[in-house]
């Protein structure tokens, strides 16, 4: 756990809330702009939900800074591999690689704090920088266990970066993790590389790694709303 209020960087994670009632992890990555996973706002039977709120520095039921969700950022390719069946949805092998999102934002209360800052480079510097760092990531969220107090998870191993654009980690995460960063400690500072997507079953642990999915795929778009 992380002592309240929490500093840099952990002040840019919060808590997001979707109009269902559904939560998850997300980080401010610019002024007006958080991170998070794509799969948070299918939470709605046979549609996309919409954001409704993203506290940053949440504890205990306060935050630093609170934010209206005005806009959300998914890749097409996730889109497309969404399958509705009833009021259950699918997401096709060939969307999971795809499972990241921004969701634009508006101040409404609170001393908003320091983004964190985010990877920009391409895939060969992403490894260079991973293998600098021996592999060592750090992973911060809103467990379930623990759903109103940050949880951080520091120097956990990162064991493989897929040719997906997809990483397999070994941090400690549960439901409400998700959508919650994963960064380098870079020299340039805390760099937040992927977001964390899904994880074995608590049995399957010991034999099988979470997978986050990085910001190399971010859509295109993604660079518009991060320039403004």
């Amino acid at each position: 756990m992380i002592s309240a209020p929490y500093a840099a960087p952990y002040n840019a994670i919060g808590r997001l809330e979707v109009k269902s009632g559904g939560t998850c992890t997300a980080t401010l990555i610019a002024p007006d702009v958080a991170i998070t996973a794509a799969h948070c706002f299918l939470m709605q039977p046979r549609q996309i939900d919409a954001g409704r709120w993203f506290m940053a520095g949440f504890h205990n039921g306060q935050y630093q800074a609170r934010y209206q969700v005005v806009g959300q950022l998914f890749h097409p390719r996730f889109r497309q591999g969404l399958t509705y069946k009833g009021d259950d949805v699918y997401i096709a092998p060939s969307a999971a690689p795809y499972d990241i999102a921004l969701i634009k934002l508006k101040l409404k209360d609170g001393t908003p704090p320091s983004p964190m800052q985010l990877f920009q480079g391409k895939r060969q510097q992403l490894m260079r920088s991973i293998l600098q760092q021996n592999q060592q990531v750090n992973q911060g969220g809103f467990a379930e266990d623990h759903d109103t107090q940050l949880s951080v998870h520091h120097g956990c191993q990162l064991t493989q970066l897929r040719s997906n654009g997809t990483i397999f980690h070994r941090c400690d995460t549960l439901s409400g993790d998700s959508g919650s960063p994963i960064w380098l400690d870079l020299p340039t500072g805390p760099t937040l590389i992927a977001v964390q997507s899904s994880a074995p079953d608590w049995f399957n642990r010991a034999l099988a790694d979470n997978v986050g999915v990085t910001v190399l795929q971010l859509p295109a778009k993604a660079q518009r709303w991060l320039a403004h």
